[in-house]
């Protein structure tokens, strides 16, 4: 019966509502439409362009993660693990930003 119960678990679907669906639809838009307004058109940062476009670039890819590879329902190690790599990249991201400032 044990047995059963797990197999069941692991089987679990995660059926996302239109609501859902449609707000990140309309989120992943809305960063776009930033991405396309910081990069060229009207709002000019300077050395904070690339920061900026990666900085949204995360922002996007969170939203994708989350719902659409269901790390939203998936057990905390993926999210532990996720959030390892992504502490990793800042944290890469910062040591190259000192290494470009200091030349």
């Amino acid at each position: 019966m044990e047995e059963k119960t797990l197999i069941q678990e692991e089987n679990h679907q995660h059926i996302s509502s239109y609501r859902d669906l449609f707000g990140v639809f309309a989120g992943l838009v809305m960063l776009t439409v930033m991405t396309v307004l910081f990069s060229s058109i009207w709002i000019t940062l300077g050395s904070l362009s690339v920061a900026m476009a990666l900085f949204i670039a995360s922002a996007k890819v969170t939203l994708v993660a989350l719902h659409f590879m269901h790390l939203k329902y998936d057990s905390k190690m993926y999210r532990w693990m996720i959030a390892v790599v992504i502490g990793l990249f800042v944290f890469f991201m910062v040591m190259i930003t000192i290494d470009y400032l200091t030349r």
